[in-house]
Order: C-alpha cells, then sequence, then structure tokens
C-alpha cells in the first residue's frame, strides 16, 4: 500500500478513537480503481447501434495502439472526509438512547453513610438521639433484614437489633434459618430511634427512606426480609393500617429500587413474636419460604412450636 494512503488511514482510524467509536468498517468504495473520466462517461451515456465498418483506404497509415488511460490520483483524504467517505463506524447503543433510563451505578456503604452524616433531616435528631443507627452485617449479602427503628439499645450501641428482640431475630438467622448472623445485612427503616419506641411517623420515614434504598441497591441481596409492618409498608410502597399484615406475608414480592429488581418476603417483627409468641409458628412460615428460594436446607427448630 503506499506511503501516502497509509497515513491516510492511520489518520482516520485515530480519529475514529477520539470519536470514542468502538469499530470501524473499511468502505471497499474508497478503495476501488479510479475510473478515467471518458469510461465513466461512456457507462452512464446511452448505448448507439454501432455503425457499419468502413473499408480500409489504400494509403491509410495503421492505427497505433491506444495508450493506457492515466488513473485518477486521489488525494489523501482529511480527517474529516476519511470518517464520512472512507469509513463506515459502528456506533454501540447507549443506555438511555432507546427511551430508556439508564440505571443508576451502585454506591458504596461507606460513601452513604458518609453522605447522610449527622443527619438533621427530620425531627428525630433533636428527641434524644444518641446515635445513628445506620446498619451492620455482611456487605454482600444473599439476605437482608429490614426493621422498624432503633430501641433504645441500638441508640446507646450504634447497632441494629441488639436488646431483646435482636436477641430474638439471631434465633430466627441462626437456629431457624442455619446461617451465621454475620452473613446477613440487618438495618432499618429510620435510622435515629423514636422517642418511647413510639412507630416512625410519616416524615421521618420520608426522610430516611431514600437512604434505605440506596443501602439496598449497594447490597443488592437476593432476597429482603421486612421485619413488621413499618418495614412492610415502606418497601413496598403500600399504606399503613390497609388491611393487616397477614395480607402482605405468604409469598415474594417484586419490585424495583433505582432500577434495580428487588425481591421482599414480609413478617412479623420480633418485638411483636415476644409479646405474641403463638405468632412464631407463622414467622416460621415465612423463614421457609425465604430458605426455600434461597435453597437452605430446612430442619426443626424450636420457632415451629412457638416456644
Amino acid at each position: 500500500m503506499k506511503t501516502e494512503i497509509r497515513q491516510s488511514l492511520a489518520e482516520c482510524l485515530r480519529f475514529a478513537r477520539e470519536l470514542g467509536l468502538e469499530s470501524t468498517t473499511l468502505n471497499p468504495r474508497f478503495f476501488a480503481p479510479a475510473q478515467p473520466a471518458a469510461v465513466t462517461a461512456a457507462k452512464s451515456a446511452p448505448a448507439r447501434p454501432a455503425a457499419p465498418a468502413a473499408s480500409p483506404r489504400p494509403d491509410a497509415r495503421p492505427a497505433s495502439p491506444p495508450s493506457a488511460p492515466t488513473p485518477r490520483r486521489v488525494a489523501p483524504a482529511s480527517a474529516g472526509i476519511a470518517a464520512a467517505d472512507a469509513f463506515s463506524f459502528s456506533i454501540p447503543a447507549m443506555p438511555g438512547t432507546m427511551g430508556q433510563e439508564p440505571r443508576p451505578a451502585a454506591e458504596s456503604l461507606p460513601a452513604i453513610r458518609s453522605d447522610l452524616g449527622e443527619c438533621t433531616r427530620c425531627k428525630l435528631h433533636s428527641l434524644g438521639r444518641h446515635n445513628i443507627v445506620f446498619g451492620d452485617g455482611n456487605a454482600q449479602p444473599r439476605l437482608v433484614f429490614v426493621g422498624e427503628g432503633p430501641g433504645a439499645d441500638e441508640d446507646e450501641q450504634g447497632l441494629p437489633f441488639v436488646g431483646r428482640a435482636g436477641q430474638l431475630l439471631t434465633d430466627m438467622i441462626e437456629k431457624g434459618m442455619g446461617l451465621a448472623r454475620s452473613e446477613v445485612y440487618i438495618c432499618n427503616v429510620v435510622k435515629c430511634r423514636p422517642p418511647g419506641n413510639r412507630t416512625p411517623e410519616a416524615d421521618e420515614i420520608a426522610a430516611c427512606l431514600p437512604f434505605l434504598r440506596r443501602q439496598l441497591r449497594a447490597l443488592a441481596p437476593e432476597l429482603i426480609i421486612a421485619l413488621g409492618a413499618t418495614a412492610a409498608h415502606a418497601l413496598l410502597g403500600t399504606q399503613p393500617g390497609r388491611g393487616p399484615l397477614n395480607a402482605l406475608r405468604g409469598r415474594i414480592h417484586s419490585l424495583e429500587i433505582s432500577g434495580w429488581p428487588a425481591r421482599v418476603l414480609v413478617t412479623y417483627h420480633p418485638a411483636y413474636l415476644l409479646r405474641d409468641p403463638r405468632q412464631k409458628k407463622e414467622a416460621w412460615k415465612d423463614l421457609q419460604i425465604a430458605m426455600h428460594d434461597l435453597k437452605l436446607a430446612i430442619k426443626p427448630t424450636s420457632l415451629s412450636d412457638g416456644s
């Protein structure tokens, strides 16, 4: 290949890379031999009937053979011309170009915690809070538990589910499901303790919910277990007080969290099970659904008889 053509090709390829194009296809027209103008005109002109051959004159001199046409010189293409004429570019489809919003990339848990800061987004920060309870556990879990909010012990230690309800949740995880508590991740809908352990109010949930959703998107577990009505309604977007919790139990709900397909199972909060141990049998049924979904071995447990 001639030096000037090689230089032109190199310039074109460099220009394509600067545009971010992943692949190029050579256009064979660019390298086709140039046709003389006379030949091009002859091809485009309509055909004429051939004239009858004339008898050669006795004194006619033999005709000299026609000289070969001089090929048209192709000028080196500039980068812009080469992109338009010499190459066909294959541009990869980009997210959002076909009417779809691009999915946001997952954040890291430390980045979300840093963004939360010493939160003052709702009134809970001024109602006796000692510590923000962000969450605890495996940062790459198969299973995440979401509760309602911190209690007194959680507020004191800055960790979720460390009181009596936390001990029961640990038993549900370890004795019931056969997992180590360190294998799962545990957090709450609100990250500050409501005074007197009351139910979080709507504005308090609204202030914390974006951070919970970012947490869940970063964790991307196979399954989320919502503990109690507050967690269930917050995650599923259902209205509190519209029917009993039982209406949401017994099946896995599918929803989308920041572009990520989440799956949620609803069961009773451990604090409720401490008040009414008879419901432990029902909670065990819920855990079995989760275990079947996660392909965990199901064994008899004390939860099955309500003890």
